[in-house]
């Protein structure tokens, strides 16, 4: 008999998911500093303006990230392989799973697709191997639902997590409506936008150290790591603090974030990720057989 939960779901909803929903807010408050009405609705003067710092700074800070839509990336797809023997073993404590397990090998038989979109809209194919002649039980059909929904709520929150971060957008681009202050460690920037407010700081050489986010009575609090590469700095790591509505400082999520990539056609998109989360489980996956559409 097939006896296994993914993890406390209702600590996924309330943690990572409360994460993913700020992270999208804080993309749409970029989104709205670049469509900012003053330069949409109203005409500039025909008259030489004096240059904002601000707005040069943000720009400069800009630049020096890695971002999808400079690169010209739309979406790509790939097959992916989670570590199912090491997810189970982190999210029901005690157990003990062998290497052919009969739950390790039936959820190797799924054939996992996900079909990544930094601008929104992410898909992920669950196709489980069929064989007419011996039906799941109904322990076994179940613990498939539940891997399904569970992995599907990592992976599209990974990538509605990941994504301000790889298109450009958490660095605001216009400085308007914004309050940024200069000190001689660095710049901090905060915003209020549509019920989500923000603030940035980034040191004296323009590179993020944290970002904390509240929205909806949620506050999410992280701390990015970038890595260099040929197009710009390019997230590797991040820690978020993840305080969802009505909960207590002290029962905060923690979660943890990794990633490794492979460069597809010139594009650095995901290859490994590992989504460790405290008190639920370790979630690590590899993507393998990837396209990509520029």
């Amino acid at each position: 008999m097939l006896k296994v939960s993914f993890a406390p779901e209702a600590r996924l909803s309330a943690g990572f998911l409360a994460f993913c929903l700020v992270v999208a807010a804080v993309a749409t408050q970029a989104q709205n500093s670049q469509a900012s009405p003053s330069a949409s609705e109203h005409p500039a003067p025909q008259a030489a303006t004096k240059p904002n710092p601000d707005h040069e700074l943000l720009a400069k800070a800009s630049s020096l990230y890695y971002s999808t839509a400079r690169a010209g990336l739309n979406s790509f797809s790939c097959e992916v392989h989670p570590d199912w023997r090491g997810i189970i073993l982190s999210t029901q404590a005690g157990s003990a799973v062998a290497a052919d397990d009969p739950r390790v090998v039936l959820l190797k038989s799924v054939k996992i697709t996900l079909h990544g979109n930094p601008k929104g809209g992410s898909t992920i194919d669950w196709n489980p191997a069929p064989n007419p002649e011996k039906p799941l039980d109904e322990d076994s059909t179940k613990m498939l639902n539940a891997m399904r929904d569970g992995t599907n709520q990592i992976l599209k929150g990974f990538l509605q997590a990941w994504a301000p971060f790889v298109d450009g957008s958490v660095i605001p681009a216009d400085s308007e409506g914004l309050e940024i202050a200069h000190t001689e460690k660095g710049h901090t920037i905060h915003g209020d936008v549509s019920g989500t407010s923000f603030t940035e700081l980034l040191d004296d050489s323009l590179i993020l150290q944290y970002f904390d986010v509240v929205s909806g009575g949620a506050i999410v609090n992280f701390v990015p790591t970038y890595k260099p590469s040929e197009k710009g700095l390019l997230i590797s790591s991040f820690h978020a603090h993840i305080q969802p509505p009505g909960v207590q400082p002290d029962q905060a999520q923690e979660m943890n974030v990794e990633i490794d990539y492979q460069t597809l056609h010139g594009f650095p998109i995901p290859a490994k990720i590992l989504v460790a989360i405290a008190n639920t489980g370790t979630f690590n996956f590899t993507f393998d057989g990837c396209t990509v559409n520029q």
